[in-house]
Order: C-alpha cells, then sequence, then structure tokens
C-alpha cells in the first residue's frame, strides 16, 4: 500500500490476498486524489465480474462510490472513477490508444503478454497538477503465458541475478526506465483465509507437482516446463579461475534477425560435468562479427579451446540469386586457423535435449542433501542461457522435444556443444568419478 515505487508487483502464493490488495489501493488512491481515473484490468470478463465486479460493490458503501452495470465503473462522490475492464488479445490493448490513467492495475499479471502489459502501462500518463508520476500495480502467481517474462521483468527467484524482495530498484531506460518492486505474496498473508480455513494450505498440497509449486509462488517450477529439474540454487554458480587443465569448447547457434548464441564451456579433467563460463548473445550482428567477437574474447583470454561446434546449418552452401556461394562455416574456419578445429554439429534433437536433461537432473536423500550433484553449471554472468533455458516448454507433438517456438538460441548452442564434449571424439578421459565442493566447484 505505501509503496513508492512506480512498478509494483505484489506475486506469489495462491490464497496471498493479491486481488483484494489491488481493489483495496485502487479504492484508496480514488479517494484521496479526488478526479482520478484508475483502470484495473483482467484477462476475461467473467474473470474480472468473479473477482472484481461482484466484491467491489460488497467492500465500497454507496456513500463513498456506487458502481454503475451500464459502463463497468466504480463512480466516487469525489469525481475519481475506477473503470473496471478486460483485455484477451493484443488487439484489444490498441483500443486503449487514446487513453489517459492515473494508475493502471493487472490481475493476474502472468495471463497477459508483455505486448499488452507494455502497450496498456504505457497509458499511464496525465497533466493533473496532484499527480507525481505513474502508479502501475500488478499481482500474479506464477504460470501461465507470461510467466517468463513476468519473472524477468522484476528480476525474481532464478533469474541469473535477481533482486533482493521489496528492494525498489530502476528498471533498464529501454522498458521505460521506471522504478520497481517485487513484493512476495505468501498464504499466510490473508488472515482471512487462514482462519476460516486453516487447512487450505495442506489442500493445495494435492494438486500435481508444478501446480503446487506454482500455488506456494515458486517461480523456478511451472506446467509444460522441459527442463524440470532446474533448480537456480544448484545450477547457477559465481564465476571462479577455470583451473588450466580444463579443456574448453566454443558453441555456436547462429542467428541474425533471431539472436545468435556463442557460449564458452569447460570440462574438468576425467569427468561429465561442463560449466557454461561465457556467453556472447544478440540478434542483428553479422556474422563476421560474431566470429570476430568469438575470436577476440579467446584470444583475449588466452585459451585453448578443443574444439569449435556450430550451428549444422552454417555447413550448407547458400544459393543467392542462382549462384552457389561458400558454407557460412568458413568464416569460422578462416577466423579460428590455428586456434582450434571447427565442427558440424550433432543437430538430432532429441538425443540432445535427453542428454542435457540428465546432466541437469540430480537427486537427494530422505534428509535433503544431494546425493547425485548435477552435470551441468553456469556462471552467473551467462544471463542469457540463465533466463531462457528453464523458461523451454515440451513441444505439444513430442514431449522428448522441446516447443522451438520459444527463445531457444542459447539452449541450442549449449546442446551442439555438449553432444560433441560427451559423445564420440570430444570424450577424451570421460567417465571417472567425481564430487561437488560447497562453491560448486568439482574437487576429486
Amino acid at each position: 500500500m505505501e509503496s513508492e515505487a512506480e512498478e509494483v508487483l505484489y506475486g506469489g502464493a495462491k490464497g496471498g490476498g493479491k486481488s483484494y490488495a489491488l481493489r483495496a489501493w485502487a479504492v484508496r488512491y480514488c479517494m484521496t486524489y479526488p478526479s482520478a481515473r484508475v483502470v484495473l484490468f483482467r484477462q476475461s470478463y467473467r474473470q474480472l465480474e468473479e473477482t472484481h465486479i461482484i466484491s467491489i460493490q460488497q467492500e465500497v458503501p454507496a456513500s463513498i462510490a456506487h458502481y454503475s452495470s451500464k459502463s463497468h465503473d466504480l463512480i466516487f462522490k469525489n469525481g475519481s472513477i475506477l473503470h473496471l475492464r478486460f483485455c484477451e488479445k493484443d488487439e484489444d490493448a490498441r483500443t486503449y490508444d487514446t487513453a489517459e490513467f492515473d494508475a493502471i492495475l493487472l490481475d493476474e499479471l502472468t495471463h497477459f503478454t508483455q505486448f499488452i502489459y507494455t502497450y496498456l502501462t504505457s497509458r499511464c500518463r496525465s497533466t493533473k497538477s496532484w499527480w507525481s508520476g505513474p502508479r502501475i500495480r500488478a499481482g500474479a502467481t506464477p504460470l501461465g503465458r507470461g510467466h517468463g517474462w513476468v519473472k524477468e521483468r522484476w528480476r525474481v527467484q532464478g533469474v541469473a541475478k535477481p533482486i533482493k524482495e521489496g528492494e525498489v530498484w530502476k528498471g533498464p531506460v529501454s522498458e521505460g526506465g521506471m522504478t520497481r518492486q517485487y513484493l512476495p505474496a505468501r498464504v499466510t498473508d490473508n488472515p482471512t483465509l487462514m482462519k476460516a480455513d486453516p487447512h487450505y494450505p495442506e489442500r493445495l498440497r494435492a494438486l500435481p507437482y508444478e501446480e503446487y509449486q506454482a500455488a506456494m509462488g515458486n517461480w523456478d517450477v511451472f506446467m509444460g516446463q522441459f527442463f524440470v529439474r532446474w533448480r537456480p540454487e544448484l545450477h547457477i554458480v559465481k564465476p571462479f579461475d577455470i583451473p588450466p587443465d580444463w579443456d574448453r569448447f566454443l558453441c555456436n547457434d547462429y542467428g541474425y534477425g533471431a539472436p545468435h548464441a556463442t557460449l564458452w564451456f569447460a570440462r574438468p579433467p576425467g569427468t561429465q560435468v561442463a560449466y557454461f563460463y561465457r556467453e556472447q548473445y544478440g540478434e542483428g550482428v553479422k556474422l563476421t562479427e560474431q566470429v570476430y567477437r568469438a575470436k577476440q574474447a579467446t584470444v583475449d583470454s588466452s585459451e585453448t579451446l578443443r574444439a569449435v561446434v556450430l550451428d549444422p546449418s552454417l555447413f550448407g552452401k547458400v544459393n543467392v540469386k542462382g549462384e552457389q556461394i561458400e558454407p557460412m562455416s568458413e568464416d569460422w574456419k578462416r577466423g579460428f586457423a590455428g586456434i582450434a578445429p571447427v565442427l558440424k554439429g550433432n543437430n538430432e534433437r532429441v538425443p540432445g535435449w535427453r542428454l542435457m536433461r540428465e546432466m541437469i537432473d540430480w537427486t537427494e536423500d530422505p534428509t535433503g542433501r544431494i546425493s547425485s550433484p548435477p552435470r551441468f553449471f553456469v556462471f552467473d554472468t551467462c544471463v542469457n542461457l540463465v533466463r531462457t533455458l528453464p523458461l523451454l516448454i515440451v513441444d505439444e507433438h513430442n514431449v522428448e522435444d522441446v516447443d522451438s517456438d520459444g527463445e531457444d538460441h542459447a539452449p541450442d548452442a549449449a546442446r551442439y556443444g555438449l553432444r560433441h564434449a560427451f559423445s564420440g571424439a570430444g570424450r577424451r578421459g570421460v567417465g571417472q568419478r567425481y564430487a561437488i565442493g560447497p562453491s560448486g566447484i568439482v574437487t576429486r
């Protein structure tokens, strides 16, 4: 209620009172600032009616405001209006092109696309003398089509560099530059529910694992997730100096209109463990520039690479206006001549994803202690691999494959590299036992 941040997400467990908190905030804002224009969105009208329209008529006395069933507005005696609206599709957001609101609220934010959020919140503007800047408030539970972008925007648990809960920080200029704050919602935040139904948290345990985790506010697990064993606390590690006797590899997934991803990873001698320690990522970067940047990063670090493993699509000849030109892999071969062999990656998707799942997997004993650690680690500086890998979802036509409509560029690069390093010629000395020390570094 008291937050001065411009964008606030109250997110987490089901039953935490998020919808009520949004209504209460909106009503107080309207009562505090005469002639205020505030809008509260849900994805569908049915959700809006069941969650807010019925409740708000019971909660706000007629002496303060009355509800218009015709316009779906709560009209206050002081001239303020709380608009109750829904927005299902991106096109619906465009109908608010000329609208102006002093404050905007979105309930169940993960049900909305990122476009809907950014477009609607761009309507938060005012010329009123009392207006102190945008006030955008949202409630959300993990799961839903917007799970990934919501988690990343507020840098919730599990991203490469999460922001501490409750901390106010400034978002990047490219995303509006507003101050943000994430406030975690817990079931115990709702004393009314806990008093009326103290066994509610226990009943949630009957849900499928992914839905139960989401209901309890865990942003790292969601329904349809491909790498369900991904745990940030296990797989993301702080950078450390890689010993000189570790084998190093570079792998690349090509992109120009879409992002390209170049990754470096190291394998401790005698193990089946990989540490991804560097990445280059972006779109609109020419092939020659990708090669140059990768070469410079390698040379500047005085690294010895065992192999450069490329997107297999780079090895085919390109037809330009009827003329056959050399494969794009030749640029890599010239760039890394004398540095490392340039090899064609294996694009058998299912075996590649299976290998990654096996390396990410881990087990624990009955006491909760990790008895068999994962074999896949990522430095927290590899922000795009950390961001995109856990968001990959299962292909609806093949549960052993990843849905390729997702942002899979960095995971694809990792898949090419790992298939080489842990099969065939790349397996030198692999197979000895290993253990993971407290810092996540392999110890022998």
